[in-house]
């Protein structure tokens, strides 16, 4: 990994978000210092956090004088600053990226974490389950973007062939539904393949990708 002086994150190993930006740092082989904020406990409530991001939500990247919340940010700005190949350096590739990097936060991830949250979170932890019909608007919000996903998915990843750091992104979105009703690789094929291809990189077992499932 490179080392870069001063660079924190305020993460959770169940955190689908914090995931996001760990698959990202480990994709630039960036070492940084975790702390590690237990949403499930409450630790976001803390004043200290709250000072880092007043709506108590990780992760939070702090790098030098900068303290940045929001994952698709926090990717956009270690793209720019770090990227080299994971990052494009055309204005209309990195257009693309940053489309992905909203899809994602618009329309994916919203409700794939809904499913998650009904499925793994609830039933392991005893938190509130999600009324049904959120659950149901979920479900339905999140089959228009498989839908829109498997048509415009034309190669290995998000950007055709080379892996981009939108991939972290809308990969970790991905990895929620494994074992949902939405897990169908019949409707959805290339985006199963997608979303497995990502979870078989190093990337993935660096960032301790599968804890958003293992809760135990």
């Amino acid at each position: 990994m490179r080392y870069c002086a001063g660079m924190r994150l305020y993460t959770f190993r169940h955190s689908p978000n914090a995931l996001k930006v760990r698959l990202a740092l480990a994709e630039l082989g960036l070492a940084y210092e975790p702390v590690e904020i237990d949403l499930f406990r409450g630790e976001q409530r803390a004043e200290a956090f709250a000072r880092l991001n007043p709506h108590r939500k990780v992760p939070v990247l702090e790098d030098g004088p900068l303290a940045l919340r929001e994952s698709n940010a926090i990717i956009a700005y270690l793209g720019r600053t770090h990227g080299t190949t994971r990052w494009p350096d055309v204005a209309t590739s990195e257009a693309r990226a940053l489309q992905w990097l909203f899809f994602d936060s618009a329309h994916l991830t919203p409700h794939c974490s809904a499913i998650w949250w009904t499925n793994v979170v609830a039933p392991k932890t005893g938190l509130p389950a999600l009324a049904e019909a959120v659950v149901k608007r979920a479900s339905d919000e999140a089959t228009r973007s498989l839908d829109l996903l498997e048509a415009e998915l034309e190669d290995q990843y998000l950007l055709k062939s080379s892996m981009s750091l939108a991939d972290c992104s809308v990969g970790a979105a991905l990895s929620l539904l494994r074992g949902s009703h939405l897990d169908d690789a019949g409707r959805w094929p290339k985006v199963i393949a997608y979303r497995e291809r990502l979870r078989s990189r190093d990337s993935w077992a660096e960032a301790g990708g599968d804890a958003v499932s293992d809760l135990g």
